[in-house]
């Protein structure tokens, strides 16, 4: 028996009003970070993407004037 002759089973959709209740409940369940981590998790993203910033500008610098030195 192979996946292509069997029918797949259809299932019953879900109301809006069923999807809000099961939304809610899902959200009350997620472990949120307080308003101290959120400041300390905001902290390490700009500090990471500055220094990958600058370090992807320091060897788009160096590629360029390499190539300038090779071919200029």
């Amino acid at each position: 028996m192979t996946s292509e002759t069997t029918e797949p089973r259809r299932r019953e959709r879900t109301s809006p009003r069923e999807f809000a209740r099961e939304v809610r409940g899902e959200l009350q369940r997620v472990s949120w970070p307080s308003r101290k981590e959120v400041g300390q998790y905001s902290l390490v993203v700009l500090v990471s993407v500055a220094l990958l910033t600058l370090f992807v500008f320091g060897m788009d610098q160096a590629f360029g004037q390499l190539v300038f030195w090779i071919f200029g």
